[in-house]
């Protein structure tokens, strides 16, 4: 099997990461894979904001569960996984990863949220090659809407958030998780 087709049918997302750093030139090298994913137009108007101070990490990660406990309890829409985090004082949607991989678009993005997606596929495969894990984390998404977390990360006015990343070396044995064959709705020749 060929090397690329092996890390992407190889690749699982991590929950638990060892503590140690991941080092710059490591980093550098993965932001590049994410910075060379296609993009709309050639716009490359994908930006990038790493955080690896553990305070920050885990005070947005609470922050956010905050935030999305107190958006179910005023819709009516309770959600047990929510619930449980928002009690657990250590819970970390960060899953206390060492890095986190905040993706932007610029003003000048056409499609910013393929591009950013591309990108992030494109650092998983990356990282994975090179013995790190990584998962993407969704629930990040409210954090493209808080001022602080927007200023400490120094994203200029008129970029939007797009996604978030964690990396770092796993800790233990990596989950995986078999796929089913392939679903093709239609083959149209």
């Amino acid at each position: 099997m060929n090397e690329t087709l092996g890390s992407i049918y190889e690749r699982s997302s991590v929950r638990k990461y060892k503590s140690e750093k991941v080092p710059e030139n490591d980093l550098r090298e993965i932001l590049k894979a994410g910075f060379c994913a296609a993009n709309g137009m050639n716009r490359q108007a994908i930006e990038f904001a790493v955080m690896e101070n553990a305070g920050s990490i885990f005070k947005y990660s609470r922050k956010i569960i905050s935030k999305l406990a107190e958006e179910a309890r005023h819709s009516g829409n309770s959600n047990p996984i929510i619930n449980r985090m928002a009690e657990d004082p250590a819970a970390d949607i960060f899953y206390g990863a060492p890095a986190v991989i905040f993706v932007f678009a610029g003003q000048n993005a056409i499609t910013p949220v393929e591009d950013g997606s591309l990108a992030v596929g494109n650092m998983m495969l990356a990282a994975h090659s090179m013995g790190y894990g990584t998962c993407f984390i969704g629930f990040a998404a409210g954090l493209g809407h808080d001022t602080e977390f927007l200023e400490e990360c120094g994203v200029p006015a008129g970029h939007r958030y797009v996604a978030c990343m964690i990396i770092g070396k796993p800790d233990g044995n990596i989950e995986k998780h078999p796929r089913s064959d392939v679903k093709i709705i239609k083959w149209i020749k």
